[in-house]
């Protein structure tokens, strides 16, 4: 059985990860989504919040899990017994840092090979920091992020 695993912050999830994630399903037998829990970071919504979020956008796929995590990328991985990483890439600026992550989670797990895969078209301008910046100042982002997830983004800013 191949496991492949797409780690991220995913704060939010946006169409342009559910694209990477819809492909990345397909291409393995079981794909875990890893949210990230970045003490570096203050995220908009809690690794919990984010979790639920991506469990309700891909719950219709069977062989899709999601879990959330801490620390290396290549030790989440190991504990799931992955031997793909999905990365995605938006623009060739992505390029060069992803390639480097690639080449540095390989020398610290060996079995472990970086799968890219290129966003579509549709969404190659779309990030999670845009959406955020745009539900911020109460724009419409129901084109860029699922319901449930429109829906988190109104409730979060909706005194700001």
């Amino acid at each position: 059985m191949s496991i492949a695993i797409y780690p991220g912050s995913f704060d939010p999830v946006t169409r342009g990860h559910l694209d990477i994630i819809k492909r990345a399903a397909k291409v393995t037998d079981k794909l875990i989504i890893g949210v990230l829990n970045n003490s570096a970071k203050t995220p908009l919504f809690t690794t919990e919040e984010r979790v639920e979020l991506i469990r309700e956008c891909v719950k219709d796929f069977k062989n899709i899990e999601v879990d959330s995590f801490d620390g290396l990328t290549v030790d989440f991985a190991k504990a799931h017994h992955a031997t793909v990483m999905v990365r995605g890439l938006r623009a060739v600026s992505d390029f060069e840092n992803e390639v480097q992550l690639a080449q540095i989670n390989h020398a610290l797990m060996p079995n472990i090979d970086t799968v890219f895969f290129v966003t579509s078209i549709k969404w190659g301008y779309l990030s999670s920091t845009v959406v955020k910046e745009f539900a911020k100042y109460h724009s419409d982002v129901s084109k860029f992020v699922t319901p449930n997830v429109e829906a988190a983004l109104i409730e979060k800013f909706r005194d700001k």
